[in-house]
């Protein structure tokens, strides 16, 4: 009788190098490590970057990326094609391109995120102390002097809470960071001086806002810098201020009748002043609106706040003071034109308010 050990979806078993576990694990995106675990799993047999590609519904250029991230770790060397296992007494050599797999956590808050910033490894009895109370230096955002690959891999490498960065801005904006985005982002937190866990809260922030374009959040992140915001406490007041502000820029589109677009920031500068800080309702700034269309043929909002701040400081709360202060002033003009009452009517026609904002 012959007999047979059935292990079931063990019988395929395959080694797993120590190193990688021991060494890469913790900096490996999801990316990279799918592709390890296919290439061992098949071992021995002939196969393709289109057979990695189509067996792990990635893009071929990612799959290169990944292969080329594990030759540079010094796990495998890459020569005509052939993939063997690198020389034992060959140190690691750091990756140059194969970050940009880094994972893509599941996490659900920038809260959750930030308290789970790793410890660096080099003060293991400190917390994430930010360099923030250095001066941030000023640099030209046209021209940003970016680190280069080598030097990214090896921050991430030596502090785990730059690769928790990198890692959670993978998962935030929902898809892969180039190596430039990822450069990006320290030269945010070594330059302009944010601590991690700012940069995360800026960054979940701008996904929730819809804007994951790097410029975006690099010219966001230096204004941020320049006001010193540099703790969480500070962050998260920023961000109700910027988010009261686009509520407001919103109240103001549907009230003037503008198509809905994202606000800009003037807008929203205008909107918070007109409703959280000056108070007035959309029947005000409504009226404020057709007013400045009147004298002006479209709408100016610099003009238009010029309108609310005048009523501001006459204490006018309603669009009914508003007409009986323009009708009280039409009567009380002398016949033929200027005399010493205080022209509306003129101010409103012939305001040197005439750029758009």
């Amino acid at each position: 009788m012959d007999y047979k050990i059935d292990l079931g979806g063990w019988n395929s078993v395959f080694a797993v190098p120590g190193e990688l576990v021991d060494r890469h694990i913790k900096l490996a995106g999801a990316a990279q490590l799918k592709v390890i675990l296919w290439f061992l799993r098949y071992a021995g047999r002939e196969f393709s970057v289109s057979d990695i590609s189509g067996a792990l519904s990635m893009q071929e250029a990612d799959v290169r990326d990944c292969l080329q991230y594990w030759a540079q770790t010094g796990l495998i060397t890459i020569s005509e094609n052939i993939i063997t296992p690198a020389p034992q007494e060959a140190e690691p050599k750091q990756a140059a391109s194969g970050m940009s797999a880094a994972a893509s956590l599941q996490t659900e808050t920038a809260a959750a995120r930030v308290s789970e910033i790793p410890v660096s490894e080099e003060r293991p009895d400190a917390p994430y102390e930010t360099t923030a109370s250095e001066p941030s230096k000023k640099r030209a955002l046209s021209r940003p002097e970016k680190p280069d690959t080598k030097y990214l891999v090896k921050r991430m490498s030596d502090d785990p809470s730059i690769a928790y960065l990198m890692q959670t801005a993978d998962d935030i904006f929902g898809r892969i960071t180039s190596n430039n985005d990822k450069a990006t982002l320290l030269l945010i937190h070594e330059h302009d001086g944010l601590p991690v866990e700012v940069i995360i809260m800026l960054l979940q922030y701008a996904a929730n806002i819809g804007k994951c374009n790097m410029r975006y959040i690099e010219k966001m992140a230096i204004s941020w810098a320049e006001e010193e915001i540099t703790s969480l406490a500070l962050a998260e007041k920023k961000i109700d201020r910027l988010t009261s502000g686009r509520n407001c820029a919103m109240i103001v589109q549907r009230t003037i009748g503008l198509e809905e677009h994202s606000p800009t920031e003037k807008e929203m500068e205008f909107a918070d002043l007109w409703i959280n800080q000056w108070k007035f309702t959309a029947d005000m700034i409504r009226e404020a609106y057709e007013r400045c269309v009147d004298a002006k043929g479209k709408y100016i909002p610099k003009y238009t706040s010029s309108v609310l701040e005048r009523w501001y400081h006459a204490g006018i709360t309603t669009v009914e003071q508003a007409r009986n202060e323009k009708l009280q002033n039409r009567k009380s003009k002398p016949t033929g034109g200027s005399g010493g009452a205080y022209d509306i009517d003129l101010f409103e026609s012939t305001s040197v308010i005439d750029e758009e904002w």
